[in-house]
């Protein structure tokens, strides 16, 4: 049939596609015409059938090109050409649907009109075929999720598989493409659809650390995008309906995870359906305090049985809760680490707890005391400063994590179990680890515990988050009653301070003032606004207690009344006893009393102190020592007249130049007078 000369090279099947494909743009009919033709004459010709799906494809004929697909499939299953056309069709499967053109749309509906054993025979193939391990996965993942009773066959080998290849490219990170496509795609199929695996529950639990491992590294790695879950921080399962965090080797839809911790905790229940636990399938979208609760139940019942399943839910219930409370926490804390999710708080600053002080007219008030044995049922109070809008999810999260932490350590067995895990999984590396347990090393009352943790990681640490540090550096050495180590770091605390030199008037909010019973803990924003003033109480808390010893001094008398002014007049009670001792001795030597007071109220009562009303105390505030001046001056019959002239003049002048603001006298002191006051103590 081929033709002399041009053609003459070319077999009858070729020299016929060749007239089909002449008529293919002007007469596609006569085209089809030619290929029946030559699909009669020729029924064994890949090159025949291979044109006629061509045709039918580009006159976008979708029902009949998928027929030409399945007869090929079924009888050239060794032609190349088929292969990269079926790979094209997977491809185009695979692209996310709302990326898709138009070409590859064509292509999935080519797929979708074939039987389904044949998409599933193209699946299977083409996946065989495959030498990259990744591509395997993608093809065999996608026909699981089409075809369920695939799973059965290939979800194992595809576990295996994904794992093997895992530790044979030694993955340096737990996120990395083979990981996150066994934790979020493949295991939770196998185990979904699987009811009845033939696996060692300890395979199961080796898989679910891998998982718990995985999820937390995603979560804490700076993300590519973050999209919040609501503006409701108290949602149980918490914090981000989806995180893109870079994956090397996946595509970026591939890199998309959807309410993470959800899916964390799914799968826990996943796992705990085949070893056999009872486990309430909505308990984890409920409130902490009931998630609590049930687990404190379940520890109940199980504790009694001590058998290693039992011992197990409690472990990585208990544990996977302690770590969703701990994220939510230290989101709120650790300013540096996690500042994508961070920013989606609201808070303008890291929140911070640090030991509360009463007022002097609080009569209630006591020191704190150190560690507390498990008997003593009297646990602090958190006072949350009223700047933090979602305090009490804040307080709830951290409460709830401490209660956790407490009930991994309630035997030798889960705290045996729960240090394992720890160790896998490297968690002396996570730095917000360290925010949580120095916090919790604050609450119940282990000072000396927390200034080890804090000057371990304060070194390192920037910004904000060393400023917070700083902060409960000197908590921490309050409470263990080293007070000139206290202020010392007081002082580098206030040096950190970035707005001080402000014309804005910092103020005591009423939330930083506690009343009633019991130790209590302040929680905090590390902004100027409210960390000044807590410095500044516990400067005052610190001066107290050495002012009114048998070891105080008129100087240390002196710097409480410099620093009693910054928030004049609540602590007027300690002002009152101050006077009081005063007046009791009858004589006050002070002489920096004039470069840092212009509190009118303390002034006037100064200038009654010289007074017959007031005591006649000798008083000695002048800037230079009034006995040098007597010295200076002739002697006489009216010796200190004189010197009573100097100090009404400089009293009157002192309530006529009150300008600078307060909080900047009260820096102004703590900066030109750290050494002394140090040395006071």
């Amino acid at each position: 049939m081929a033709s002399s000369g041009e053609n003459s090279m070319l077999s009858d099947a070729e020299w016929l596609v060749m007239r089909a494909r002449g008529y293919a743009k002007s007469d596609p009919w006569a085209a089809k015409a030619w290929l029946i033709t030559a699909r009669t004459l020729f029924p064994g010709s890949f090159l025949i059938q291979f044109e006629s799906y061509q045709l039918e494809k580009g006159a976008r004929n979708i029902k009949d090109a998928a027929v030409h697909l399945e007869d090929m499939l079924k009888n050239f299953q060794h032609e190349a050409n088929l292969w990269n056309e079926v790979q094209s069709i997977l491809e185009a499967l695979q692209t996310d649907s709302g990326t898709q053109d138009s070409k590859n749309n064509f292509l999935t509906e080519i797929f979708a009109a074939t039987p389904t054993h044949v998409q599933c025979q193209m699946l299977l193939s083409v996946a065989d075929k495959m030498k990259d391990v990744l591509e395997r996965c993608r093809l065999l993942l996608l026909a699981m999720k089409k075809f369920p009773n695939l799973v059965t066959e290939h979800g194992l080998k595809l576990v295996e598989m994904l794992c093997v290849e895992e530790s044979r490219t030694r993955m340096t990170s737990p996120v990395n493409c083979y990981r996150k496509l066994f934790v979020c795609d493949i295991l939770p199929l196998v185990l979904q659809k699987n009811r009845h695996l033939n696996i060692p529950s300890g395979q199961l639990f080796l898989w679910l650390q891998r998982a718990v491992e995985f999820y937390i590294s995603f979560i804490t790695q700076p993300a590519i995008m973050d999209t919040p879950l609501s503006p409701d921080m108290m949602s149980p399962t918490k914090a981000l309906a989806k995180r893109v965090v870079s994956i090397p080797g996946l595509l970026e839809r591939e890199c998309q995870i959807t309410d993470p911790w959800g899916n964390l905790f799914r799968l826990l229940q996943l796992v705990g359906s085949h070893v056999g636990w009872e486990m309430e399938a909505d308990v984890f979208t409920k409130s902490r305090d009931y998630q609590w609760q049930y687990l404190l139940s379940l520890y109940n019942r199980k504790k009694t049985s001590c058998t290693d399943e039992g011992r197990k839910q409690i472990l990585y219930t208990c544990t996977i809760l302690f770590l969703q409370c701990l994220y939510s926490y230290v989101s709120h804390v650790d300013a540096e680490n996690f500042a994508g999710v961070f920013a989606s708080t609201g808070l303008s600053a890291p929140v911070v707890l640090v030991e509360g002080f009463r007022s002097d007219n609080d009569e209630s008030q006591s020191q704190p005391r150190l560690k507390r044995h498990r008997s003593d049922q009297s646990l602090p109070q958190i006072q949350p400063s009223s700047s933090i809008h979602n305090a009490s999810s804040i307080t709830l999260n951290f409460l709830t994590a401490l209660k956790c932490f407490e009930l991994l350590h309630a035997s030798d067995e889960l705290r045996r179990e729960f240090i394992s895990l720890c160790q896998n999984w490297q968690m002396e590396t996570w730095s917000w680890m360290g925010h949580f347990q120095t916090d919790m090393f604050l609450y119940q009352g282990a000072f000396q515990e927390a200034v080890a943790q804090i000057q371990s990681f304060i070194l390192g640490s920037k910004d904000k988050m060393k400023l917070r540090m700083s902060l409960q550096l000197a908590c921490a050495f309050y409470c263990l009653r080293n007070f000139s180590k206290a202020c010392d770091v007081v002082m580098d605390t206030v040096d950190l301070l970035d707005r001080v030199g402000g014309d804005e008037p910092i103020e005591v909010k009423d939330s930083m003032v506690l009343g009633g019973e019991g130790r209590q803990l302040l929680l905090l924003q590390c902004t100027d606004q409210e960390i000044l003033p807590y410095c500044i109480q516990l400067l005052i808390a610190c001066l107290k207690e050495k002012a009114f010893s048998s070891l105080g001094s008129d100087m240390l008398l002196g710097h409480l009344l410099v620093l009693l002014q910054f928030d004049w007049p609540r602590q007027d009670q300690l002002f009152n006893d101050i006077i009081k001792k005063i007046r009791t001795q009858g004589t006050f030597t002070y002489n920096l009393f004039f470069h840092y007071i212009f509190c009118i109220d303390i002034l006037e009562e100064f200038a009654l102190l010289d007074t017959a009303d007031g005591g006649r105390v000798n008083l000695d505030i002048m800037s230079v020592s009034t006995k040098v001046i007597s010295q200076q001056r002739t002697v006489t019959r009216g010796l200190n007249k004189g010197v009573k002239e100097d100090f009404r003049a400089t009293l009157e002048k002192q309530v006529q130049n009150l300008g600078e603001p307060i909080h900047q006298i009260i820096h102004r002191f703590l900066q030109e007078e750290r050494a002394l006051i140090i040395q006071n103590l």
